[in-house]
């Protein structure tokens, strides 16, 4: 799924009940140091123009996404008529 999380409340609601050990892998041109789900969670700010992309399975080779969001990519849940986060 691809979240585009407007706030870090956003952020942790988007990461559910993902393990904080799970991998994190944020694009080079991104300014996130997090290399686990725990240390996402624990950014202070976040910037609206990040997308988060989690795996549906929670195996130990999955890894969290982090990249710029395009204008052309509409992302989350709002897009799909779902209440936004």
């Amino acid at each position: 799924m691809r979240y585009k999380p407007k706030s870090t409340a956003a952020l942790h609601i988007a990461l559910g009940g993902l393990p904080d050990k799970m991998r994190v892998e944020v694009d080079p041109d991104i300014q996130v140091s997090a290399k686990t789900v725990g240390e996402l969670r624990k950014v202070t700010a976040w910037p609206e123009n990040l997308v988060i992309t989690t795996p549906q399975e929670r195996n130990p080779e999955s890894a969290v996404k982090v990249s710029k969001a395009s204008l052309a990519t509409r992302v989350g849940p709002e897009d799909r008529g779902e209440p936004t986060i």
